[in-house]
């Protein structure tokens, strides 16, 4: 079968998260969606694997061999690897040979320093797109839900993501008000582990704490019977050991978490226009992100900031979908919501 050469590939939108990379097109289809780890072999500093092939080898490489997460709390750590780590994800994104590079539109925390903004769009550049454009978060988790954001009404939005907690609030494609926190899943999946560590003298790896996480955590009071056995390293003896776990051992590991929800939420109502407050008290809290189906959030912010909240469909690829068809307004020309040095 004949190979053509394509001038221009696909414009793509760049959801980079510190847990997962979700790449979609300009109609919102996931082209790419990985968790954003790579290995690399630590005497030549290869890379050797990116994405689920990467996250397979955590805690089950030799001496010899890391694999890293080059994101943490939503900021670039180490710049090398990230530009490794995306060079591979747009190659599979854009198949083929092309003359053009790929345009892209990136998302971002609303906390990024003018510096640290400046990282992404380099990082991008050198991993293979030719322009790139860097917009908020929860905006494009806004026209991910199918939210109007030219409107002149306010919209709650909620991002609870694995390093971060973002709240703002979306009006006429901008951010009325916003705050934020650099704690996450991440850090739940690490109180976990030193929970274990301290009551059962025993160390878990990290998929087993993200299993915790995911499976038996939960707010709820009639589902703090939720249970599983879990296998680690007994610190004594060194030697393979075996416990039960039930959601209200775990449930400490998740309340400072929950802490940061309504803290941030309660920030954000107190410095929203008066206009805008009645609109979202009607509305309620959106809310996205790896977290936003942990059990019992819904009902916790409900009954302790008086707020209706509920989760939107497709919670973890929202964002992506909403940073895809965010290039439309980029073809529109309506770069307004754009960062300003962009324009």
């Amino acid at each position: 079968m004949a190979t053509f050469i394509k001038f221009f590939p696909k414009d793509i939108g760049i959801d980079l998260g510190s847990s997962n990379t979700i790449i979609t097109d300009i109609d919102g289809n996931v082209l790419v969606k990985e968790p954003s780890v790579v290995a690399i072999d630590l005497k030549t500093y290869e890379v050797l694997a990116v994405g689920v092939e990467a996250k397979n080898m955590i805690g089950k490489t030799p001496e010899n061999i890391m694999a890293v997460r080059p994101l943490e709390n939503g900021v670039i750590s180490d710049f090398e690897l990230t530009r490794a780590m995306l060079e591979f994800f747009i190659r599979k994104a854009n198949s083929g040979f092309s003359v053009f590079q790929p345009r892209a539109v990136v998302t971002v925390p609303s906390f990024l320093t003018d510096i640290e903004k400046r990282a992404v769009e380099d990082v991008v550049i050198y991993a293979g797109c030719r322009d790139v454009k860097l917009l908020d978060e929860n905006i494009a988790s806004a026209i991910g839900m199918g939210i109007d954001i030219n409107e002149p009404k306010g919209n709650l939005i909620l991002n609870i993501g694995a390093g971060t907690v973002q709240v703002s609030v979306v009006s006429l494609a901008g951010v009325v008000s916003s705050s934020s926190r650099k704690y996450g899943g991440d850090n739940v999946e690490r109180n976990i582990k030193k929970f274990i560590k301290k009551n059962y003298n025993f160390v878990i790896g990290d998929s087993t704490a993200e299993y915790l996480k995911n499976n038996i955590l939960s707010l709820k009071t009639d589902e703090q019977d939720k249970s599983a056995t879990i296998s680690g390293k007994d610190l004594v003896s060194g030697m393979p050991k075996v416990a039960n776990i039930t959601a209200s051992d775990l449930l400490p590991c998740v309340l400072p978490l929950v802490n940061e929800v309504h803290t941030c939420i309660r920030d954000v109502l107190e410095t929203t226009p008066p206009e805008i407050s009645g609109e979202v008290i009607y509305d309620g809290v959106k809310i996205c992100g790896g977290m936003a189906e942990l059990s019992g959030l819904v009902e916790s912010i409900r009954d302790n900031l008086e707020i209706n909240a509920f989760v939107v469909e497709n919670p973890i690829k929202v964002t992506g979908v909403g940073i895809g068809k965010a290039l439309t307004l980029l073809k529109e020309r309506k770069r307004f919501i754009f960062r300003k040095n962009d324009l």
